[in-house]
């Protein structure tokens, strides 16, 4: 298993340099930036080049519907038999708290995948408020029983 973090700018390398002062070299993550000098056919060949057929991929993006999310979706689709999930919007303690467990202990890129969206949402707190659930859309009054 491995994690591919790509993004606008220089996300993928901020983020490289972010986990090399934490916790030094990590195995199994790769870095692809989107830089203003390239356009997509030249993103998807660097993702491209990521892939193995033996190894499942977890792609890690910025922003949903941005070009690298897109790029990484479109391989996902065009490569129906090859292990890959994609995801956005995760941050830097989810991608080191996955990737230091070990990723060869997940089955499969969804399993990786589904747990880095978790530990992301996890890690998401406002300073000085205790932790609870995210708020919905649409909040039930407290004093309704919901039916």
């Amino acid at each position: 298993m491995q994690i591919v973090v790509t993004g606008h700018g220089n996300f993928a390398t901020g983020i490289a340099s972010t986990v090399q002062l934490l916790a030094g070299n990590v195995s199994g993550v790769q870095y692809v930036d989107f830089t203003a000098d390239m356009n997509e056919e030249t993103l998807t060949n660097k993702l491209q080049e990521t892939l193995t057929q033996d190894q499942g991929t977890v792609f890690f993006c910025d922003l949903l519907g941005g070009t690298p999310y897109k790029q990484a979706a479109t391989l996902k689709a065009t490569h129906p038999d090859q292990d890959i999930a994609v995801v956005c919007g995760c941050n830097v303690a989810s991608l080191l708290e996955n990737a230091l467990m070990g990723l060869d202990q997940f089955a499969s890129s969804h399993d990786l995948a589904v747990k880095i969206v978790t530990t992301a949402q996890a890690g998401i707190r406002e300073f000085g408020v205790s932790s609870r659930p995210a708020a919905t859309a649409h909040p039930v009054d407290e004093e309704e029983d919901g039916i």
